[in-house]
């Protein structure tokens, strides 16, 4: 049985840096220091096809830093197990640092994807750490009950609003794409940002975005990414120009970008509404921004 009180933050401060592990470990091990430096209490390493096993990235952000570290998120689909012995590993070795996120991971069918997130934190309730849900609909949200806290999908004060209606859980954050602009990440951005748009079909509904999702629902998002993996410009690629005409929608919905100053003034607004604000991915990613973390940390 767990032995902690329910937080409301963790002790993890208002603004936690996710970093994924396609870096090396020298990259990371730069970021992570300067995210201390900055004032920064909490990594959030994402899971994804491709990238390092994230328990290998807490390992080496654990190593080299007194920083927490949240998983955000697991997938569900990968299994339950090796969460807990993942997550035990790392305590054995760290002590008490880490947050589990868990989200459903990727399903044609929502049902499916919901039956199997359900399981897992039904799996996972009597893990001796935090766990919170990754959520972007009312129906995961409302799994928040009986977890320790919520990573809500989005950055947008308004999508917010409306997912809060369905959470029951002391801690809620909000998690998402995020950028100091201008800078050389802006195609990633706009591809992570795309990402969540379209993945989001309940969000979709309620603010009836079906028009602009039917267009980018056409465009082949992942092999965009692949061209930015390698290096490469998504400017002549086919499908971009769709990303590219509905560019200020997606920046302004679904990221936390602009100056820096429009990045803590949007952390700011967020933070009436949620205890805690994750800047995503493409955001550890361009150095600069990171070094630019100390004039956004609230």
């Amino acid at each position: 049985m767990r032995n902690y009180p329910r937080s409301k933050n963790f002790s993890i401060g208002k603004v936690g840096l996710n970093i994924n592990g396609d870096l090396s470990e020298k990259e990371i091990e730069e970021r992570v220091k300067i995210a201390e430096k900055a004032g920064v209490r909490v990594i959030w390493i994402g899971e994804f096809e491709g990238f390092e096993d994230p328990f290998k990235v807490a390992d080496v952000v654990s190593s080299c830093s007194n920083l927490k570290v949240g998983f955000g998120v697991l997938s569900a689909q990968k299994g339950c197990e090796r969460i807990v012995s993942g997550v035990e590993r790392l305590r054995e070795r760290y002590g008490d640092r880490f947050i589990v996120g868990v989200g459903a991971g990727s399903y044609a069918d929502p049902k499916e994807g919901y039956g199997r997130l359900k399981k897992c934190l039904d799996f996972l309730k009597d893990l001796d750490v935090p766990v919170v849900v990754g959520a972007g609909s009312p129906m995961t949200t409302a799994l928040s009950k009986g977890t320790d806290g919520v990573l809500f999908n989005s950055v947008k004060e308004e999508f917010i609003s409306w997912l809060l209606r369905y959470a029951d859980t002391p801690f809620k954050a909000a998690y998402g794409p995020a950028l100091i602009l201008p800078s050389n990440n802006e195609e990633d951005l706009l591809l992570a940002a795309a990402i969540v748009f379209t993945g989001s079909r309940r969000l979709i509904e309620e603010f009836q975005f079906e028009r602009i999702a039917n267009e980018l629902l056409k465009v082949d998002i992942m092999s965009l990414v692949r061209t930015r993996w390698e290096g490469g410009s998504i400017a002549d690629c086919e499908g971009a120009e769709a990303l590219f005409k509905y560019r200020d929608f997606l920046l302004d919905n679904f990221t936390i970008s602009g100056s820096a100053e429009d990045v803590k003034a949007r952390i700011k607004s967020l933070l009436q509404l949620c205890d805690h604000v994750v800047l995503a991915d493409p955001f550890f990613r361009d150095i600069e921004s990171v070094k630019k973390l100390k004039e956004v940390v609230v």
